[in-house]
């Protein structure tokens, strides 16, 4: 009898823990949507094989659910995608189909991890995320999508971890898959330098340190727009 009640109480706290994926980015998101809008400061390093990109120093806006803006002089070679949109797709859970897929650990936290699938056909094939369930912040999430095959984005946390705001994310992105806008290709191409061995080299790393966080402040949508 001992023995079945025990079966029993584990099969029924596995069902309960199998059906929390949806819950736990519903909390990632309801944390995040605290956030109406931001500015800060963004200072981006760049890891491009066989390309030679100089550090470059700016600002990044955001107004929900989805306006999202990097200023900075000159072109910079950036993921063209609001890096915040993520959130937005996570919040209605009758566009995806979310299945928990073990725990991990990320910069040494335990993390839950979450598959998502899409249930429409759109550019987004599939999500990974590495969710801290006592904070709710996704410490690293994988992106595979049409456009720009498998980006992996990893996030550290500081002051505004109860917003889910990154003090650094790094961006991991496959080159051969990766799309550059035009004006910025034509500003690489006229600075790449060829390696011995850039043929075998196809990834890359783009690094953002955030700092000066003004959060939940007025901020104009002519900011959003493209000059």
């Amino acid at each position: 009898m001992k023995k079945t009640l025990v079966i029993l109480f584990v099969i029924i706290g596995f069902n309960a823990f199998s059906q929390t994926a949806n819950q736990i980015l519903l909390n990632t998101y309801n944390k995040f949507s605290k956030v109406k809008t931001f500015k800060n400061k963004v200072h981006v390093d760049f890891n491009i094989p066989s390309i030679n990109i100089d550090t470059i120093t700016g600002k990044s806006y955001y107004k929900a659910p989805l306006k999202f803006k990097f200023k900075f002089k000159g072109i910079a070679f950036l993921p063209k995608d609001n890096p915040f949109l993520i959130y937005n797709f996570i919040k209605d859970s009758t566009k995806y189909i979310a299945v928990l897929n073990g725990t991990e650990k990320v910069q040494k936290q335990n993390c839950i991890i979450i598959n998502v699938i899409p249930k429409e056909e759109g550019d987004v094939m599939m999500a990974k995320f590495w969710i801290n369930p006592n904070t709710n912040c996704p410490l690293k999430m994988q992106i595979t999508s049409k456009s720009n095959g498998v980006i992996l984005i990893e996030n550290f946390y500081g002051k505004y971890a109860n917003l889910c705001l990154p003090d650094k994310t790094i961006f991991t992105i496959d080159m051969k898959k990766f799309k550059v806008p035009k004006m910025v290709s034509a500003d690489i191409n006229s600075k790449s330098t060829k390696s011995k061995d850039s043929s075998t080299k196809t990834i890359g790393t783009i690094i953002f340190n955030f700092s000066n966080y003004i959060v939940n402040t007025v901020i104009n949508d002519k900011i959003f727009t493209d000059k």
